[in-house]
């Protein structure tokens, strides 16, 4: 935020601006707070300069704090938008905008357009009381903008004198934009024309589920066809987003098993290659040892080659032990055919365990190749069981929507008629009562005038009766002090008489007039006042036709309540028969599982007799070894009886040599 503020302050200085203090102030307070607050930038009923509006958009431009930038009842001019717009063209951050009562016309318009091309963050723009169809040519490149924008999901255009021409323009743009969730278009004048072109639009635009448009003289028909479009956009978002979750539910699941019977294959591979491993160092021991025994033959027939040389030199002198020789020479063939046929017999069981080895792997591949094409196979049911299952939901939720909808339409209209009535009953209450408060404020003027000319004339009355008194008076009091002058008073009385008749007539004319001026108005006051009496009588008749309009309403409602009812039962027994079907298909898969579970079952069964079968391999080598072993002791002890043989042998030779020699010796002296 201190960023913020202080790059704001360094752009005034190098455009030669004065900082304005309400932005200072706004952001130096927006430092001290804390939480959502600090995250919106609120200007709003604060008069901002153009040179300032410029400062704040090249700072939006690369800002990163503000979510949420509020310039509300600010009176910006042309010049102060188009900065703006150009800095949030290429904000990346910010996701609210509100330019609410700032009288946008003109190149303000054609600059927020651009800005709606460029940016890729706001979602929602409030635009309400402004100017944006004054000019058809700079509407209709905030439209273009528009229909080129793909993250805007709100915009605000109320009060903004939008006629038919750019109602029209902002439909063409709504069929290019699949972005846009609401639009409020109250109180504009789109018109008839306006309204079929939304209409229009809402055939091929499937992403608007809100659209307002009170006030703008739409005929009650296309409205209503909008809203059925608007509700359907609606209902089919809410349902893609609900396959959308499912899919993704079971694609997880999907490569949950996956991963799991990838799992339990690698470990069979593993373990047949353990196993595989195991048969091969077995065999290179088993090699080994035959290398070996082979070795100790060959090493045993060049001793007893030598020992038959040994036994054919001295064959000429040792006739006994030639024949002993013999004798042992047989017996080392005897003893070598056996060793030979012992081999013999070793190579044939080992190649007979080779073979059973090989049938068994081949056994055991194939019974596993059949339990993979078994578990395919159920994985295909099980794949069609869930899309049968998914089709039957689809059908439920079909139903389910019809219904809302058709509880939907039924509110709708009950609510539309309730405000109607309620509308006339509060204008036939106003009527009557301006028609008596007229009639009371009539009633009391004339009172108050009549009044005024009854005191009047009581005051002229009661100062000519006292006039008339002090003449008397004076007449006595004439006649009284000087009856000399009775014929003057007498003449002067008469005229006075005359002059006061006169009078007296004038004024009872003047009063005559008034009165009949009063009974003029009288008798037009009584009629005003029998017109509207005409009036309340013409608005009770109507009252009352609304009355039973709206009964007729009230019964066409319970007739339309019995029909739901019906409808309600019929989607029971439909449910039910889904809810009987779906219960067929969960036993089926029940049946799929205990299938797998009885393969699995049969797979460690083989599990188990490969390992069976490989213990017994090892007990059977271990047999072989022991009689190796045993006939390398055989073996051993034969050397051992062959070498006392020959140095028997040897000590005979050197016995029947020194017999020979003493008999030599002896042989000669007689």
């Amino acid at each position: 935020m201190d960023e913020f503020r202080l790059t704001y302050v360094r752009l005034c200085k190098e455009n030669h601006t004065e900082p304005q203090d309400v932005v200072v102030e706004k952001l130096k307070s927006l430092e001290q707070t804390g939480g959502k607050g600090r995250t919106t930038l609120d200007l709003s009923t604060h008069s901002l300069s153009p040179k300032t509006c410029a400062v704040l958009g090249k700072v939006l431009a690369t800002d990163r704090n503000f979510t949420e930038v509020k310039f509300a009842d600010c009176m910006l001019s042309d010049d102060a938008v188009k900065s703006l717009a150009q800095g949030l063209a290429y904000n990346g951050f910010c996701k609210k905008l509100d330019l609410k009562g700032n009288n946008i016309r003109g190149s303000g318009v054609e600059a927020l357009g651009k800005m709606l091309q460029h940016n890729k963050s706001l979602i929602s723009i409030c635009l309400e009381w402004n100017a944006l169809g004054m000019l058809e040519t700079s509407f209709a490149t905030f439209c273009d903008g528009l229909g080129a924008n793909s993250v805007l999901q709100a915009l605000d255009l109320r009060n903004n004198q939008i006629n038919h021409e750019g109602g029209e323009e902002l439909a063409t743009a709504l069929k290019r934009n699949t972005c846009l969730r609401a639009l409020d278009l109250r109180w504009n004048n789109i018109g008839l024309l306006g309204g079929r072109a939304f209409l229009e639009m809402l055939k091929s635009n499937k992403s608007l589920s809100r659209l307002e448009l009170a006030g703008n003289n739409v005929p009650s028909d296309i409205t209503k066809s909008i809203e059925t479009a608007i509700d359907n956009n609606a209902e089919r978002q809410i349902l893609s987003m609900e396959h959308q979750k499912r899919t993704h539910t079971l694609s997880q699941h999907i490569k949950s098993v996956e991963k799991e019977r990838s799992v339990q294959l690698s470990e069979l591979m593993n373990e047949i290659d353990h196993k595989e491993e195991l048969l091969r160092k077995t065999k290179r021991t088993s090699s080994h040892h035959i290398g070996q025994l082979q070795e100790a033959l060959e090493d045993r027939k060049g001793a007893f080659n030598s020992l038959a040389a040994k036994l054919s030199m001295t064959e000429s002198e040792l006739v006994l032990a030639e024949q002993k020789a013999n004798d042992y020479g047989a017996i080392v063939n005897h003893l070598k055919q056996e060793m030979t046929d012992a081999a013999l017999i070793h190579q044939n069981e080992l190649r007979k365990e080779k073979e059973d080895r090989a049938q068994v792997e081949m056994r055991y591949l194939k019974e596993v190749s059949d339990l993979e094409e078994k578990l395919l196979l159920s994985q295909n049911k099980v794949e069609d069981l869930d899309r049968k299952c998914r089709q039957q939901q689809e059908q439920i939720f079909e139903l389910k929507e019809y219904v809302a909808h058709f509880q939907a339409e039924l509110k709708l209209k009950g609510a539309q008629f309730e405000e109607r009535l309620q509308a006339e009953r509060q204008h036939h209450k106003e009527i009557q009562r301006d028609l008596e408060t007229a009639r009371s404020k009539d009633i009391a003027h004339v009172k108050q005038e009549a009044e005024d000319v009854e005191r009047s004339l009581r005051d002229r009355i009661q100062k000519m009766e006292s006039h008339r008194l002090e003449l008397e008076e004076e007449i006595s009091r004439l006649k009284s002090n000087n009856m000399a002058d009775k014929l003057l008073a007498e003449e002067q009385l008469q005229s006075a008489k005359q002059r006061i008749r006169a009078e007296e007539e004038q004024r009872h004319r003047q009063l005559e007039e008034k009165v009949r001026v009063l009974q003029t108005t009288k008798d037009e006051l009584q009629s005003h006042c029998n017109q509207q009496a005409a009036l309340v009588s013409e608005l009770q008749s109507r009252n009352s036709g609304l009355t039973l309009e709206v009964e007729n309403l009230k019964r066409r409602l319970e007739e339309m309540g019995h029909e739901l009812a019906d409808k309600n039962n019929y989607t029971m027994a439909e449910v039910g028969k889904v809810k009987i079907e779906l219960n067929q298909v969960v036993n089926k898969l029940e049946s799929e599982r205990s299938l797998n579970a009885e393969l699995r079952e049969k797979l460690s069964q083989v599990d188990r007799e490969l390992s069976d079968q490989l213990l017994r391999y090892r007990q059977a080598m271990e047999e072989k070894d022991r009689e190796l072993v045993m006939v390398q002791e055989k073996l051993r002890a034969r050397e051992l009886e062959m070498q006392r043989q020959r140095e028997e042998e040897v000590q005979r030779a050197q016995l029947l040599q020194s017999a020979m020699m003493s008999y030599i010796t002896r042989s000669p002296t007689k």
